[in-house]
C-alpha cells in the first residue's frame, strides 16, 4: 500500500493485491482512511503511479523474483500503539512489585524509554495516544503519559540522546512512590483530610527511597523523582525548593505532570481539553514553572498535535499538518470531511492563521471520527 502525494497535493492509497484478496475487515479499515483508495494487481502498476520509497504495505503477495521489499504497517489507522501498551504493562508490573515489597526492574524501563524516544522522533503516535481519555484513577496510564509528554518536551530542550532517554525513563517511574499509599485514599471521591494530604506529599520521598535500593547508581533518577513536585518559587513539596535548585529533568517532569493531569479526569472534576490544559500551564509559567520548559511544551506538543483531528467552526473536520508556536490556536489543517461529515473528494489544506472567520471548535479523538 502506498500513501502517495500527487502533484495536486492530494493523497491516495495504493493497495497491491497478490494471490489473495483483502479480507472484509481490511477493506473496512481502508475505507476508513481519509484518502481515495486505488487497487493494483501487480508491482509494476504501483511503480507507474508512485515512488518505491513511499511503499508502506503490501497484502498477500506471492513470493517471487518480482517481489519488492516494503515497510509493513497496519491497515487500521486507529490501531492502539503497541509500544504505549508495553510501557503501560511495565508500569503496572512496577507498581505491583512495590506494593508487594519487591524491587522493581528499573533496567527494563530504560529499554522501553529508548524505544519510546525513537518513536517520538518518528512521529506523534505516542503523543496522540497520551491525550486519549482514561479512567480518573489510572496511575499506570498517568505515568506513561507523563513519560511521553516529558520526552516530547525534552526533544526541544536537550541535544544528547542519552539525556532525552533519561527524561522518558524518569517519567515512567516518577510516581513510583504512590504505590506505597493506600489505594482507597487515591480513589477517594471527596476531599482529602490533612493527614491524607501529608501522606500524599511524602510520595516523592518514598519513590526516592525505592530507587535508592533498586537502582543505587542512578542518583540522577532519584533526584528527578524526588524533585518533580517542587515549583519555581518554593510552593512545591517535599522540600520547598526554588527553580534555581531544581534538577533539569525534574523541571520537565513537573510541567508534563500538570499538563497530563489537566488533560484527564480526576475524581473531583472532568478533564480539560488539550487546548484548555495548555492555556492553564502557560498561565502558570514563571510563578510555578520554568518559562523555557513551558515554551518547549508549546513548541513540541502544541494545542493541537500534528496528525490529530479537529472540527472547525464551519463543521468541517481536518487533520493537523502544521502548527505555529506563536499562534497556538490556529494550526494548518488538511480538510478530510465536510460539514455533513462526508469525505471530501480531494483534501484541501487550510491555514487558519489566514482565515480569521474560522476557528477550531474542538479537538476530536480517533473514536469520534466519521467512519465513511
Amino acid at each position: 500500500m502506498n500513501d502517495h502525494t500527487g502533484q495536486s497535493g492530494g493523497r491516495k492509497i495504493i493497495v497491491l493485491l497478490g494471490d489473495e484478496e483483502l479480507t472484509p475487515e481490511m477493506r473496512v479499515a481502508l475505507e476508513a482512511l481519509p484518502w481515495p483508495v486505488h487497487y493494483a494487481s501487480d508491482p509494476d502498476e504501483v511503480l507507474r503511479v508512485s515512488s518505491p520509497r513511499d511503499l508502506v504495505m503490501t497484502t498477500a503477495m506471492a513470493p517471487g523474483p518480482s517481489e519488492r521489499p516494503v515497510r509493513a504497517r497496519s491497515p487500521n489507522p486507529f490501531a492502539p500503539n503497541r509500544l504505549y501498551e508495553e510501557a503501560q504493562e511495565y508500569v503496572e508490573r512496577t507498581l505491583a512489585a512495590v506494593r508487594e515489597g519487591r524491587d522493581p526492574d528499573v533496567d527494563q524501563g530504560r529499554l522501553l524509554a529508548e524505544r519510546m524516544h525513537t518513536d517520538l522522533l518518528r512521529g506523534n503516535g505516542l503523543i496522540n495516544r497520551s491525550l486519549e481519555p482514561h479512567d480518573s484513577y489510572d496511575l499506570a496510564s498517568h505515568c506513561v503519559n507523563v513519560a511521553v509528554l516529558a520526552g516530547k518536551i525534552g526533544l526541544g530542550l536537550v541535544s544528547e540522546v542519552e539525556d532525552a532517554v533519561d527524561v522518558i525513563h524518569a517519567g515512567l517511574l516518577h510516581d513510583i512512590g504512590m504505590a506505597r499509599l493506600p489505594e482507597k485514599m487515591l480513589r477517594n471521591q471527596g476531599s482529602w483530610s490533612d493527614r491524607e494530604r501529608e501522606a500524599l506529599h511524602e510520595h516523592p520521598l518514598l519513590g526516592a527511597e525505592i530507587l535508592e535500593r533498586s537502582a543505587p547508581r542512578a542518583e540522577w533518577l532519584r533526584r528527578a523523582v524526588l524533585q518533580e513536585h517542587e515549583r519555581a518559587r518554593g510552593q512545591g513539596y517535599p522540600h520547598g525548593l526554588f527553580d534555581r535548585d531544581l534538577d533539569p529533568i525534574a523541571r520537565i517532569l513537573g510541567v508534563a505532570d500538570v499538563f497530563e493531569a489537566l488533560s484527564h479526569p480526576r475524581t473531583y472534576r472532568s478533564p480539560f481539553t488539550a487546548l484548555q490544559a495548555l492555556e492553564r500551564v502557560v498561565g502558570m509559567q514563571e510563578e510555578y514553572f520554568s518559562p523555557r520548559v513551558v515554551s518547549a511544551l508549546v513548541n513540541e506538543i502544541s494545542a493541537f498535535p500534528l496528525d490529530s483531528y479537529v472540527q472547525i467552526s464551519s463543521g468541517e473536520i481536518g487533520r493537523v499538518v502544521a502548527t505555529d508556536p506563536g499562534n497556538i490556536l490556529r494550526p494548518r489543517i488538511e480538510l478530510v470531511w465536510d460539514a455533513e461529515w462526508k469525505r471530501v473528494s480531494e483534501p484541501v489544506t487550510l491555514d487558519l492563521a489566514s482565515r480569521p472567520d474560522l476557528t477550531v471548535a474542538r479537538a476530536l479523538t480517533d473514536s469520534e471520527l466519521p467512519i465513511t
